[in-house]
């Protein structure tokens, strides 16, 4: 009777130690999707302004498309480094990629937190808090927007300028030049994909 008693507790307490692991995995798993549908939505507003920028200012871009998401730093959960890699296109089918692999000779900016978009929650209430650059440079609150509105359509973009003309400069892309005329038939690709990595496999990717 006591063997069976010891083993009647044994298996509650199984139960209640397995009960325990399954709701601290919940939490986790929870705790990650609402991180991750931040950064798919404050990215999707972000590629959309790259994206448009590129469409409405430069001719002779055939196609834009975006890098995963990639994150590095704070176990993959901090907001401080993610960033994309926009892959610019032109008629001919030359591709450059804007980041800094030592293809041109000045400095390319990166695109991702800090640099144009910023993430955060609410420590009130756990609410997502995005915000984009506008053309003044002034951070705009953007997280009820799920596509980008017109005030943060930019008109002016002097980093990505000073690359794209050094890529054309170059030869790496060909006639592609800022124009109002812009590129209405480019092919827009997002990618919203999110991916955890060493800031060393950033370069890698293609």
């Amino acid at each position: 009777m006591v063997f069976s008693m010891m083993k009647r507790v044994k298996t509650i307490l199984l139960s209640l130690l397995c009960l325990f692991v399954l709701a601290i995995g919940t939490k986790l798993f929870m705790d990650r999707m609402k991180v991750d549908n931040l950064y798919r939505h404050g990215f999707q507003l972000y590629e959309e302004q790259i994206a448009t920028y590129l469409k409405e200012h430069y001719i002779g871009i055939s196609k834009i498309e975006f890098s995963p998401i990639f994150i590095s730093g704070g176990k993959g959960e901090s907001f401080v480094n993610s960033r994309i890699v926009p892959v610019v296109y032109d008629i001919y089918g030359n591709k450059v990629y804007l980041r800094n692999d030592g293809v041109l000779d000045t400095a390319v900016p990166d695109y991702g937190t800090l640099a144009g978009l910023d993430l955060s929650f609410n420590v009130n209430d756990g609410s997502e808090i995005i915000y984009l650059r506008n053309n003044e440079r002034e951070s705009v609150r953007s997280e009820v927007y799920q596509h980008l509105p017109e005030q943060l359509k930019l008109q002016k973009e002097e980093f990505t300028d000073e690359v794209m003309a050094a890529f054309s400069r170059e030869g790496h892309l060909k006639a592609v030049e800022k124009n109002s005329q812009g590129s209405p038939k480019m092919k827009i690709v997002y990618n919203l994909e999110i991916r955890r990595i060493d800031e060393r496999e950033l370069d890698k990717w293609k």
